[in-house]
């Protein structure tokens, strides 16, 4: 279940969480091989996901 107030967040953001879910079809857990899957499919993730970070308080 994704959190309604995501689709607030910028398309990028609301692309990341999506592609971290679907990631997580392959690995269940946050092992180096679902990072290293989720930067294969969103090479710049961590700037995504800091800017996701940061305006998590407003959404």
């Amino acid at each position: 279940m994704l959190n309604p107030h995501l689709v607030k967040a910028p398309k990028e953001c609301i692309d990341y969480v999506i592609l971290h879910e679907l990631c997580h079809i392959t690995e269940h857990n946050h092992c180096d091989k679902f990072w290293r899957l989720l930067t294969q499919v969103m090479p710049h993730r961590k700037e995504v996901k800091a800017k996701l970070d940061d305006m998590a308080e407003c959404i």
